[in-house]
């Protein structure tokens, strides 16, 4: 789970951070979604993604 949480997190807020401010596309997000959504969604996958890597490192211990 810990490793899923890390590639969403990367998707996500590596597409949210190169569309904000480099006016760039990054990862596989935008070639499935629509722009309109896009930055919300990015969002989402990147929270998602740093719960997984946090519950997984939780449930290590």
């Amino acid at each position: 789970m810990g490793f899923i949480g890390v590639i969403l997190m990367i998707q996500g807020f590596g597409g949210f951070v190169a569309r904000q401010f480099f006016d760039r596309d990054f990862g596989l997000l935008h070639l499935w979604l629509d722009g309109g959504v896009l930055t919300m969604v990015s969002l989402v996958v990147g929270v998602l993604g740093l719960v997984l890597s946090l519950t997984s490192l939780r449930d290590r211990s």
